[in-house]
């Protein structure tokens, strides 16, 4: 894991260096050459610059929908977990929503709060973020409320007189925190991955955010590989070392 974190530490790092730091221009849609080693984007900036600023922007994206994901579904999870009736309602309508085709939903959101440009689809990146997220964390929140039913209701129903918030909340913690921290890094995943999903198959995205998903929209318009690649190359190098960090933390906390 410290192999991994390094590296993705030097990603992010890197990354926000060259954001601010702007290497020479060149002419528009340069090829990859000694002097521009990524090539040029389509308005002569160096490649390097824009995929450093599509990296963050990218992490961005992720680090919201991982925020709001686990934070909904720690307090739904804990809510439905206080009481056995009030968790055999609460968790049908976890199944009820885990049941929608979640792309095919955010597509036919997407049309209402979007602006149809060309092919592609102009979707703010925050509320984009926003309604990804609302969609993503029904599945932990099913987790976090059968893990905490069936590991605290046996103690909590022998105290006498009910429990109050305050001891059911104190009771929770070390689990609601170990879970928040299992959870994090595979709600930014899906959040990285569900907006590329929209972004290729349906041309969302925020040109005022490019992210390494907005990068693979655009090169749909021109036959350059380095247009393609180099965003493609960089999003499986996020994603990879994200699942390897994940997989450890989840040992951890399993």
């Amino acid at each position: 894991m410290k192999l991994s974190l390094v590296a993705f530490l030097a990603v992010v790092a890197l990354s926000l260096f060259l954001s601010f730091y702007n290497l020479p221009y060149g002419p528009p849609l340069t090829p990859p050459s000694p002097q521009f080693p990524l090539g040029t984007y389509v308005n002569g900036k160096n490649m390097i610059n824009v995929n450093a600023v599509a990296v963050l922007n990218t992490l961005i994206f992720g680090g919201m929908v991982g925020v709001i994901e686990v934070s909904a579904a720690l307090a739904y999870g804990f809510v439905s977990a206080t009481s056995g009736r009030r968790r055999t309602v609460m968790v049908r309508f976890l199944d009820a929503f885990n049941s929608i085709p979640r792309l095919p939903f955010l597509f036919a959101l997407a049309l209402f709060y979007g602006s149809p440009e060309g092919a592609f689809l102009r979707s703010n990146f925050f509320l984009t973020a926003l309604i990804v997220a609302l969609t993503g964390w029904f599945n932990y929140a099913r987790q976090v409320s059968e893990k905490l039913y069936f590991s605290y209701s046996p103690l909590l129903t022998k105290i006498p007189g009910g429990v109050s918030l305050y001891l059911l909340i104190f009771q929770y913690l070390p689990t609601l925190k170990g879970m928040g921290v299992k959870f994090f890094l595979p709600a930014v995943i899906d959040g990285i991955s569900t907006y590329t999903a929209m972004g290729v198959i349906a041309g969302v995205g925020d040109p005022n955010f490019p992210t390494l998903t907005t990068l693979l929209n655009a090169s749909r318009l021109f036959t350059y590989w380095w247009l393609f690649l180099v965003p493609a190359l960089f999003r499986a190098i996020v994603i990879v070392l994200l699942y390897v960090i994940s997989d450890e933390v989840s040992k951890r906390y399993a």
